[in-house]
C-alpha cells in the first residue's frame, strides 16, 4: 500500500518533518518505508523543502498504526493544521481545527481510506 501525506500552509516543511519523525519513531511503524519527498526547487530557493511524506507498506494492519500516529501527532499541534492523506484514488482531508480527539482522526482516516 502506498500512502501520501501532505500539509496545507507548511511552506518551510517543518511540520511535515515533525510528522515524518513521529512516523519513523513509532514502534508499530517498523518495517514501513517512510520517505520525505521534496518539492521541485525554484529559482531563489535556499534549499529543498519537503512536499509530502510517502509511506509504503504491505500488511493492511499497518494502516491502523499510521492513522493512529497521524491522529496523535495532529492532536499535539499548537495551531490548527490541515493535512491530506491519499492512497490510490482515495483522498482524505483532516482539518485540525475541527478535531476534538486523536481517535477521531484515526477513525476518519480508516473509514474513508478503506471504503
Amino acid at each position: 500500500m502506498d500512502v501520501q501525506v501532505w500539509l496545507v500552509g507548511d511552506e518551510s516543511g517543518d511540520e511535515l518533518r515533525s510528522l515524518g519523525r513521529w512516523l519513523r519513531d513509532d514502534e508499530d511503524m517498523r518495517g514501513v518505508t517512510i520517505e520525505l519527498r521534496n518539492a521541485t526547487m525554484q529559482p531563489g530557493d535556499m534549499g529543498p523543502t519537503p512536499e509530502l511524506i510517502q509511506a509504503i507498506f504491505q500488511p493492511q494492519g499497518v494502516l491502523v498504526a499510521l492513522a493512529g500516529v497521524i491522529g496523535t501527532w495532529i492532536g499535539t499541534r499548537r495551531r490548527a493544521t490541515k493535512l491530506h492523506v491519499r492512497s490510490g484514488d482515495k483522498e482524505v482531508e483532516i482539518d485540525g481545527a475541527k478535531i476534538n480527539n486523536p481517535e477521531q482522526v484515526a477513525a476518519q482516516l480508516l473509514r474513508e481510506l478503506n471504503q
